[in-house]
């Protein structure tokens, strides 16, 4: 059986993927790049500088970004722009993997977000089991203040 290449590197795919959406709103130096990176994901990710440098190569190497050198300031750095290839590879990654996670779902029926860690967590020891679902407990409560906030908003566009 063959996996997609999300499923054998599944850092490296998210990296590029990362790399790519942060470059459609702009030019990025990768000092920029990690940053963003570690914000976006609150700390709990910051992929290692050979790890992004390497990336940032193989993805100028298949044209999907370019480098320039960026004068402005004391430290010269290079500064990398997403290309019109990268952006289309990006759509379809992207799109690739809301059909994967669709797939997925719809594999677990009408109630989702309950059933899918089922079938994981007996992978898992016990403790690290527990500590998932309380994790997605805590998610799942800030997601639903989330939507609050967007209905709310949602409401006030409406009355006239």
């Amino acid at each position: 059986m063959s996996f997609p290449p999300f499923f054998q590197r599944p850092k490296g795919v998210l990296l590029r993927i990362t790399i790519l959406r942060l470059l459609r709103d702009g030019a990025m130096h990768g000092y920029e790049l990690m940053k963003q990176i570690e914000e976006t994901t609150d700390g709990r990710w910051v992929p290692s500088h050979s790890l992004l440098y390497s990336t940032l190569s193989n993805l100028k190497d298949q044209g999907l970004i370019i480098d320039q050198p960026d004068h402005k300031g004391k430290v010269e750095r290079t500064v990398y722009t997403l290309t019109e290839k990268g952006n289309a590879q990006l759509d379809e990654m992207l799109t690739q993997m809301a059909q994967m996670l669709s797939r997925m779902m719809s594999t677990v029926h009408d109630r989702p977000i309950p059933r899918l860690p089922r079938l994981l967590l007996d992978q898992l020891p016990l403790e690290e089991a527990r500590d998932l679902l309380l994790k997605m407990r805590t998610n799942l409560e800030e997601i639903i203040k989330d939507i609050d906030g967007e209905l709310q908003s949602l409401e006030r566009k409406q009355k006239p």
